[in-house]
């Protein structure tokens, strides 16, 4: 098994702990005692704010998709998407990132100024 397969199952196997972790928090009865449980379940809570820019629609559309973590640029991912199918993230170069990165700053976006 390949280290990719393996990391996930690892990852479904761990995940289904925790949702199975969550469904019991979600089964007390004590509603006082449930809402201290899910509020004292998790490590901490950070907002990313993803942006989805369109550049063409129809058939085939492209969109950058730009993800903020708590006001910071993180990622810009290309996706791609013809008529009634899904919408495909599309590999990039380390030098392709780049351009997108500079891109996306020459927007001047700020997570704050968008509604």
């Amino acid at each position: 098994m390949d280290n990719e397969t393996k990391h996930k199952i690892e990852g479904q196997s761990y995940s289904n702990n925790v949702i199975g972790s969550m469904q019991d928090i979600l089964n007390i009865k004590d509603d006082e005692e449930r809402q201290e449980q899910v509020f004292n379940y998790g490590l901490s809570i950070s907002k990313q704010t993803v942006i989805n820019y369109l550049i063409s629609w129809g058939g085939p559309a492209y969109r950058l998709q730009i993800t903020f973590d708590e006001g910071q640029l993180i990622k810009v991912v290309p996706q791609y998407q013809n008529w009634f199918t899904e919408w495909t993230t599309i590999p990039t170069t380390s030098k392709q990132n780049t351009t997108l990165l500079n891109f996306v700053y020459a927007l001047g976006l700020e997570e704050s100024e968008i509604v």
